[in-house]
């Protein structure tokens, strides 16, 4: 007998089609851009961006991503990890928003932090900052020929038994090759904290903290930096006072018996 016989004896049996099965789970293409290619991969409803961060790096080929850490450009706007945590997959297919795949390395945060740094240390913030604490201003900006011109000038006004036996030209060169290779401007490691003689110590909680500049030779500087001078890894130096130092430096090579001193 068929089912609907089977249900004359006041039974509420169900044909079998209209059983119930369990739903299927709906799903949707998610179209990124990646390097100025596009790529997708499918989500469902519950799916957040950081589902969808993991299913880029499982079902995309290495080189299809920007790099294995990348960051989401929503219409442009970057968001952020914990963003990733509480935005919905759907509810951006549903703005028809344009997403795409941003490098997020390391050398971009380095690049950033040395901006960081040029803008802290540009001539008329330098100025004000030299000003209120009545010092001179370091010729942050000076390239090599002007500290050499300087320096030649200098030399020129030196009475005859004061110069070198050496020509000018081979003692400026000799000078600046050993600022070239020894007195390089250089960032600190990630973490650093100090030098300790020997190694740096990699304990701060952030990974580009800055420190206060100790300044040149006979000056005081304050500003926050996190670079230093190859001479002297233990010694934090901000560009400005670091040109100021490696001036000092050819003024002490080239005109000894000018007064100088030297960075302890």
């Amino acid at each position: 007998p068929g089912p609907k016989q089977q249900a004359n004896d006041g039974s509420s049996t169900k044909m079998d089609h209209d059983m119930d099965f369990p739903a299927i789970a709906t799903t949707r293409e998610f179209v990124v851009k990646s390097k100025g290619v596009g790529a997708y991969v499918e989500v469902r409803e519950t799916d957040l961006m950081s589902d969808v961060r993991r299913l880029l790096r499982d079902d995309l080929d290495d080189d299809q991503l920007p790099s294995p850490d990348f960051a989401f450009h929503i219409n442009g706007v970057r968001i952020s990890k914990k963003q990733e945590g509480r935005k919905l997959a759907f509810d951006i297919l549903d703005q028809n928003a344009s997403v795409e795949l941003i490098a997020r390395s390391d050398d971009m945060k380095e690049e950033a932090c040395a901006k960081s740094d040029d803008s802290l240390t540009t001539p008329s913030k330098r100025r004000r900052k030299r000003k209120n604490r009545g010092t001179t201003e370091p010729l942050a900006n000076a390239n090599t020929n002007e500290i050499e011109n300087e320096i030649e000038n200098e030399n020129n006004n030196l009475s005859p038994r004061t110069s070198l036996d050496r020509s000018l030209d081979q003692r400026k060169e000799d000078a600046i090759m050993v600022v070239s290779t020894q007195h390089k401007i250089l960032p600190a490691p990630k973490h650093s904290t100090g030098w300790d003689g020997k190694q740096w110590k990699l304990n701060a909680k952030q990974a580009y903290q800055k420190y206060k500049c100790k300044g040149a030779p006979g000056e005081k500087c304050g500003m926050r930096t996190r670079t230093y001078c190859a001479c002297n890894p233990s010694w934090w130096m901000c560009q400005a006072c670091h040109m100021r130092h490696c001036l000092l430096f050819l003024r002490n090579e080239l005109l000894p018996d000018t007064d100088g001193n030297s960075m302890s």
